[in-house]
């Protein structure tokens, strides 16, 4: 006989387990008890011993006992043939050659009737007829199943039925094929012959693949469970492995067999009664394992659980079970059964399981009002929040007085001894030379502070004539006097002053401020670009980086004040969020000699980059956005945000563009777009309010300057005015319409329906036509990123923008996308491949509930809307643009 396909090794027959026909099972019903247990073992192939039968657990030390039995079958098999399911044939013809089962207590339960000797000839003659296949280990079937699996994912499967098989036979394969993302086509064949011509030994059904026919069920699940390693359908350890197996073998020989002698023999009350008792034994042994486990393997949906829910539907419409007794007797089975047809594959290919599991179950009863309960004391109320502070005593201390403090005492303070220490912001003399003032800033506020120096009364007073003037750092101790001059409340007189750093930019780094590149006079923003080292130094960068401190603190503070959870996403990732391609890549794959040669970057046969031998094993960039990865915890955590860096190679040259910023980003669960909005006006509206309320001395600062001129007038307006909520097709024919009349001209004419708007089309849009900031909504979705909502007009997603005066967008969100098919389509259209997405596009909305209620991040680029600096740039300590790249920052002392 020729040597069948790999695939064509199925070991248990479909009809049964082990070659056990309906027949066999008929004939089985007339042993006598011991009888029909000792024969029910060797068929079983003493499963009862390898634990995989009722009273025995399924646990660890079982599954290892089980794997160490099959190595030793293996071994065996070149002796005598095994079957490709397991050890249980190979046992049967073994005991056929070596005598009767010895029973647990060491006796022989041979039946001693001749009647029962005969009947059970028939039981053992019909199970090996049954078996006449070439048969071949499991363990080398799995190898080479394994090995196939891996070699590549068939572009189409196509199953192919026996009009007389039962449907749970190709139920559980398309189950598995819907979990893997595998495309299965399924067919009915006239007859079983059409069947058996595919594959020989092919009863019920044939899977049809690139590698050839894979016959039986079982190693059709199988077959289809290695093409999606990432699913991990066969588990995702050994154990997890283990016990997949185990739970196929267990619904073969405890439940198929009783189904399908049931729908072969409907007829014969006594098999029918038998077939009952064995189901109800199997739901019993399932129920107590899935008492502690949500899945049968591991903490997914694997092909044991596509399996058994498939035979539990089988046994539910063969009347073996109903619903009502697996409410009463089998609650873990009944919770189990319902969590798998939650999931869309079983719904899909078990329509009627899920109706018929609602509509069977019985419907509780009003619930009664409850009595009413006695009367308790009055609780304290919540315990009052305990400082972390008081609960250790704090070791750091300041040796200092920071000037915010002592400025704000203003004369409270005179009379007080101080340290004060700062860097110096200029220097000049008075009466020869004999006293000299220092004014004086620690960078704590804007203001300095006036540090009066004598030659008689304050000690090391030659050390401020040579230290060099504005930049050198000092340490001032003294008194707090009432001040003389004009500008200030208070001023210190030192007693001793100490130069802790001098300005060395004389000739030969003598001390001195001739080469000090930031000296007392105007520095336009270029000039403080290329000196960005030194740029917190002057008034403005000092400015700006104090109210960006006051608005990230502000973030924070929003944030948690309403219960959301700060997410650290990743900076490298193999994922462009917004479609664009504008990824910083990140490779190890150039070579660190700038002389060597482009030609030693691996490369592939087309002449592409082989990212395969790259650190990461795959093409990979900085971040552009965190929203993605937020995502996954909203769906657990509910609301969470992130608040970092991110990273965009647009080749912009623009005022508005960097390479590199940071962004807030929010995940809402169980919100829509107006929730969306709500929450970023409200974010918008609070850290503005936190800048006029901290920083309004740095914000004077700025509206001082010609350019910003009423600044906290609009800041505060646009605190206390409500947003303009505006449709974008409306937009797109308000600016039409004052084109038209000449009202506005812009630099980009082309104002149709389905453009990005510019920034010159948003200020028009806020200054002039709405004069105050407005909410734009519903945008093309051919201009926005795939992860949004589809409108129902398909043309439209819903997505919003808040446009301000003077800037125009601020803030961009959308409501996320949570219908599957949409957001593979949205993917493809943008040139995404839905794969390499998988666990966004498919896992997020597969397992759990949708994420159809959560609505995406507001985005806030810089606070731009609360400083003078009029470019992107200016507000970021170390821009990073096209042109520029981040300087090297100065050593400090740090905490890790």
């Amino acid at each position: 006989m020729a040597r069948p396909k790999v695939q064509e090794l199925e070991a248990q027959p479909d009809s049964g387990y082990h070659g056990m026909t309906p027949e066999v099972y008929a004939a089985h019903l007339k042993l006598g008890p011991k009888a029909k247990t000792w024969a029910r073992l060797r068929l079983l192939g003493d499963t009862r011993r390898r634990g995989g039968t009722l009273n025995a657990p399924i646990t660890e030390t079982v599954v290892v006992a089980q794997q160490r039995r099959r190595r030793r079958a293996a071994a065996e098999s070149r002796a005598l043939p095994m079957s490709a399911s397991g050890i249980g044939e190979h046992r049967l013809a073994r005991r056929a050659h070596c005598g009767p089962l010895q029973g647990a207590d060491g006796d022989d339960d041979t039946p001693n009737s001749v009647a029962n000797k005969e009947v059970l000839a028939v039981v053992c003659d019909a199970a090996a007829a049954a078996m006449g296949v070439e048969k071949i280990c499991k363990t080398e079937l799995t190898k080479r199943s394994k090995a196939v699996g891996k070699s590549g994912r068939s572009a189409a499967l196509e199953l192919v039925s026996s009009p007389t098989a039962p449907a749970f036979k190709s139920d559980k394969i398309l189950i598995a094929a819907k979990l893997a993302g595998v495309a299965v086509t399924h067919t009915v064949a006239k007859s079983e012959a059409a069947v058996a011509a595919l594959a020989p030994c092919a009863k019920t059904c044939v899977l049809q693949s690139k590698e050839g026919p894979v016959a039986r069920s079982t190693a059709a699940l199988r077959y289809v469970a290695q093409l999606s390693p990432v699913a991990e359908l066969a588990g995702s350890t050994c154990f997890d492995e283990g016990l997949c197996d185990q739970w196929l073998e267990f619904g073969t020989h405890e439940l198929e067999v009783a189904v399908v002698a049931v729908a072969a023999h409907a007829s014969n009350k006594a098999l029918a009664a038998r077939a009952k008792k064995d189901a109800a034994a199997a739901l019993a042994a399932l129920d107590g394992a899935l008492k502690k486990a949500t899945f049968l393997a591991g903490d997914r949906v694997s092909v044991a659980d596509c399996a058994l829910v498939c035979l539990v539907h089988a046994a539910v419409d063969a009347k073996l079970v109903d619903v009502p007794t697996l409410a009463a007797k089998h609650k873990s089975v009944l919770r189990w059964y319902a969590t798998c047809l939650h999931v869309p594959a079983f719904a899909s290919v078990l329509p009627k399981a899920k109706a018929s599991l609602a509509a069977v179950l019985p419907k509780k009863a009003a619930a009664k009002a409850p009595a009413p309960a006695p009367a308790k004391k009055k609780s304290a109320g919540p315990a009052k929040a305990v400082d972390p502070a008081s609960m250790y005593p704090a070791s750091f201390s300041r040796g200092r007085v920071r000037l915010k403090e002592l400025l704000a005492q203003g004369e409270a303070a005179i009379g007080t001894s101080v340290t004060v220490m700062g860097w110096v912001r200029s220097v000049r003399e008075a009466e020869k030379g004999a006293t000299a003032f220092v004014e004086l800033n620690d960078g704590s506020c804007l203001a300095s502070i006036q540090i009066v120096c004598g030659k008689d009364s304050t000690k090391n007073f030659g050390d401020i004539k040579g230290c060099g003037g504005a930049g050198s750092a000092f340490s001032f101790d003294g008194e707090v006097v009432a001040s003389m001059g004009k500008g200030q409340t208070v001023e210190v007189r030192a007693k001793t002053s100490v130069l802790l750093g001098a300005t060395r930019g004389g000739p030969d780094r003598a001390p001195g401020a001739q080469g000090y590149p930031l000296a007392k006079k105007y520095h336009t923003a270029e000039h403080l670009r290329v000196h960005a080292h030194l740029r917190p130094r002057s008034r403005i960068g000092s400015a700006v980086v104090r109210v960006r401190n006051a608005m990230a603190f502000a973030t924070h503070e929003f944030f948690n004040q309403r219960g959301f959870l700060y997410i650290h996403t990743p900076l490298i990732t193999a994922s462009d969020c917004e479609g664009a391609g504008e990824q910083f890549a990140v490779t190890t794959l150039l070579p660190s000699d700038e002389k060597a040669k482009a030609s030693s970057i691996p490369t592939n046969k087309d002449g592409s980059v082989d990212y395969s031998q790259d650190f990461f094993g795959k093409k990979t960039g900085l971040t552009v956005s965190g929203q993605l990865n937020v995502e996954t915890h909203a769906v657990s955590l509910a609301d969470c945000y992130t608040f970092g860096p991110t990273f965009r190679a647009e080749n912009s040259h623009t005022s508005r563009h960097l390479a590199e910023f940071w962004m807030i980003e929010p995940e809402v669960s169980f919100a829509e777009l107006k929730d969306d909005i709500a929450l970023a006006e409200d974010y918008l509206k609070y850290c503005v309010a936190a800048a006029l309320c901290r920083c309004d001395d740095d914000l004077q600062f700025f509206e001082d300057s010609k350019t910003e001129v009423g600044l906290r007038d609009r800041l505060k307006a646009l605190v206390t005015t409500p947003f303009t909520r505006l449709e974008y097709t409306e937009a797109i024919a308000i600016l039409q319409k004052h084109m038209k009349d000449g009202s506005a001209k812009f630099e980009n004419t082309n104002v149709t329906w389905g453009i990005d708007l510019d920034s010159e089309h948003e200020r028009f849009l806020t200054e002039h036509a709405y004069k105050g900031p407005v909410v734009l909504i519903n945008y093309p979705k051919d201009i926005k990123a795939f992860y949004m909502k589809l409108n129902p007009d398909k043309k439209t997603v819903a997505a919003m923008d808040i446009l301000v005066p003077k800037i125009g967008e601020i803030i961009g969100g959308s409501q996320r996308e949570d219908d599957l098919g949409v957001l593979e389509a949205r993917c493809k259209e943008v040139g995404i491949d839905p794969e390499h997405l998988q666990w966004y596009c498919c896992e997020l909305r597969q397992y759990g509930p949708p994420h159809a209620a959560s609505a995406s991040a507001p985005r806030l680029r810089a606070p731009s809307c609360s400083s003078r600096a009029s470019t992107t740039s200016r507000r970021r300590p170390f821009p990073a643009t096209r042109a520029t790249a981040t300087c090297r920052r100065p050593r400090r002392a740090t905490a890790r």
